[in-house]
């Protein structure tokens, strides 16, 4: 179990006082730093400063745009991204943000590309090659940060996929907006680390966006009236969701809690529904009435969770 969910479940279970709870905070340290801080530290600072390096590059380029040669501005970004895969080989110990840094230069160099040449691709293969290309990176270093960077951009190319041949009411919009996403997080889940070294942030994101997507597809199909049956679908894929990874194999505290989220949006959204479609005016009891049944959904959920918590880190 977590250490501070330990001490705080022994005040609760003991019905220790202020002062006793405070003197069992200080006998177990918890007001020092982590352990890990002087590790993760470094390394965070560098992913920030490849992060910005990358970025100041390109707004560079775009700055000084009308000043440089076609020539010059495709001999930077290619200059940027071999200097950086070189050095992430040849420097072990700054390989992860370089990889990163040369991971966005990638994107600005296909960037600059499409916007040079018109070469009348859409934006999302543009994003779908870039993901293909920097796919091999991310195996090589195996690090959660280029993952993220990588789900971040294959799930923008799914996106802009979903809404070029058909509108957002459609089937083909609803799919590319979560099941691209609900594919990765299984994907992160459960390939082993040893091939993908992949940790649970990428899965983390993956699930966020997935729980966005089910919800926004689903609201938009109940507000729109014009395909219903894709909100009990969602609904029933949210609770399926949620049930799986309350599970003590697929639990993790903050992919249920997205779940959750979603879940609450989702049932408060159907009771309001069936209050208010077939009214001609919105009364006051009923808005009381919706937002009591938000409140108490949101209560039983945090509840909920806090339980699984407390009987999966055991």
């Amino acid at each position: 179990m977590n250490l501070r969910l330990a001490i705080l479940s022994l005040v609760a279970k003991y019905e220790l006082s202020a002062e006793a709870g405070a003197e069992l905070k200080q006998m177990a340290d918890l007001g020092a730093a982590p352990p890990s801080l002087s590790r993760q530290l470094p390394l965070g600072m560098a992913i920030l400063g490849a992060t910005l390096g990358g970025l100041g590059i390109l707004f560079w380029i775009a700055a000084n745009w009308e000043s440089l040669s076609r020539f010059g501005r495709f001999a930077l970004l290619q200059a940027t991204l071999i200097c950086m895969l070189l050095g992430a080989l040849r420097r072990p110990s700054a390989q992860v943000s370089l990889s990163l840094l040369g991971f966005v230069a990638c994107g600005g160099l296909f960037a600059y590309f499409g916007q040079t040449y018109q070469t009348g691709a859409d934006p999302w293969q543009l994003f779908a090659l870039w993901a293909t290309l920097t796919l091999p990176l991310c195996l090589g270093v195996r690090h959660d940060v280029l993952w993220t960077a990588w789900a971040t951009v294959a799930l923008t190319a799914a996106l802009l996929w979903s809404r070029t041949d058909a509108g957002f009411n459609s089937y083909h919009s609803t799919l590319g907006c979560w099941m691209p996403a609900l594919a990765l997080v299984f994907a992160f889940r459960f390939i082993p680390t040893t091939v993908t070294g992949a940790g649970l942030w990428p899965m983390r994101l993956c699930m966020i966006y997935a729980a966005i997507g089910m919800a926004t597809t689903a609201l938009m199909g109940l507000i729109g009236n014009e395909r219903n049956g894709i909100y009990l679908i969602t609904l029933v894929a949210v609770g399926a969701l949620a049930y799986a990874f309350s599970l003590r194999q697929l639990f993790d505290v903050f992919v249920i809690s997205a779940l959750g989220l979603s879940a609450n949006v989702l049932l408060v959204a159907g009771f309001a529904w069936l209050l208010l479609h077939d009214s001609r005016g919105i009364e006051t009891g009923t808005v009381l009435l919706i937002g009591c049944v938000a409140a108490g959904l949101l209560a039983g959920t945090v509840k909920l969770i806090m339980h699984l918590t407390r009987a999966h880190m055991t």
